[in-house]
């Protein structure tokens, strides 16, 4: 599994590849949970590039989503597919849980902006990065 980080406006979005199951879900809390003890209050969590999800990758979203309303954060996901939907659905999780369709419209969500600002944030913001390299 890869895990990225990227801040976007006052936001973090962590997205992941492969599979989160009992081998890196340790690793997926850990990232994520270091990003909510580090006071950012807004935290998406992509799940577009995962693949498959276990019940230790389900506890762990779910340590997570109680870490944030711990720390008054806002947690939310996005990109879920039909098979990690049905798990979240299964385990009764899905209501409790805020899941939007894809990234730019929960980012307009967590951010409280257009679309077109959303796109505005990205630029500028990988063009923060291409100068500081």
């Amino acid at each position: 599994m890869e895990i990225h980080k990227e801040r976007i406006g006052d936001a973090y979005v962590v997205s992941a590849t492969g599979r989160l199951d009992g081998i890196y879900s340790t690793a997926f809390a850990k990232e994520v949970g270091e990003l909510i003890a580090g006071r950012n209050r807004k935290i998406l969590i992509d799940f577009a590039e995962i693949d498959f999800v276990t019940s230790a990758g389900i506890r762990a979203v779910l340590l997570l989503m109680k870490k944030a309303q711990a720390a008054g954060a806002v947690f939310a996901l996005c990109g879920v597919n039909a098979q990690v939907r049905e798990v979240l659905v299964s385990t009764g999780l899905a209501p409790t849980i805020t899941i939007h369709p894809g990234r730019s419209e929960a980012l307009c969500q967590l951010l409280g902006v257009s679309r077109k600002s959303i796109a505005d944030e990205i630029r500028e913001e990988h063009g923060r990065r291409e100068l500081d390299e």
